[in-house]
């Protein structure tokens, strides 16, 4: 994918489910136990789960140390070839798109632009509004050119969405859904010592918006 190899991983069987596509963050792989856990839990609700890494992953995943994400161009041309991996699926349902902070960001930008037109919808684990402490630089004009269902899964706690301006920017977009984890930090965590303790309940509601997008 853009000149670069890639590696990617599905969990759950094909077979007519609906197939959720999952980016990672900035910081951790889609081997993260965040990203491995989630998928799993998903998977055991009836959906087809893929997560795949970006190009600057797959070199820190395969070499080790520490690499900056790669450009926008390069981790929208890569979601774009996953998403054209993916459908090329034999038997698989509607797409979902979505991801962990940033990777769900760039799944935003690419269905905003118009290049994700087989998505039925996006789902957000900890989307990025803000750096922290910056609420003035939000990262969310173009959230309200997705013409599709969109979920938004926030820690009430996450240095990265501002709760008043996060509630502020998703009254003004169209079928923008919002689950609040209480207590949860930018990785929905309420608990360090156990990071997915409680995380059945936002799974529950993210299984229950996929099916429900992929609906006809």
């Amino acid at each position: 994918m853009d000149g670069l190899p890639v590696s990617w991983i599905r969990d759950g069987k094909v077979g007519g489910r609906p197939l959720l596509v999952l980016a990672h963050g900035a910081g951790a792989p889609y081997t993260s136990d965040f990203m491995r856990e989630t998928a799993r839990r998903l998977a055991a609700r009836e959906l087809c789960v893929v997560r795949f890494h970006f190009p600057y992953m797959e070199r820190m995943h395969r070499e080790g140390g520490r690499r900056p994400p790669d450009g926008k161009a390069r981790l929208l041309a890569t979601w774009r070839a996953m998403l054209d991996r993916t459908r090329r699926m034999r038997g698989h349902g509607p797409i979902v798109i979505g991801g962990k902070s940033m990777g769900g960001r760039i799944a935003s930008m690419l269905a905003a632009a118009g290049g994700a037109a087989e998505a039925r919808g996006l789902v957000y684990l900890g989307y990025p509004l803000h750096p922290p402490g910056r609420v003035d630089k939000l990262r969310a004009d173009h959230l309200g050119a997705i013409e599709v269902p969109q979920l938004f899964v926030q820690g009430s706690k996450d240095a990265l969405a501002d709760r008043g301006e996060l509630a502020r920017v998703l009254s003004g977009v169209r079928g923008a859904r919002l689950v609040e984890v209480e207590g949860g930090d930018h990785s929905l965590a309420r608990s360090r010592r156990d990071p997915m303790r409680d995380a059945d309940a936002w799974i529950d509601e993210v299984a229950r918006f996929v099916s429900e997008v992929a609906t006809p």
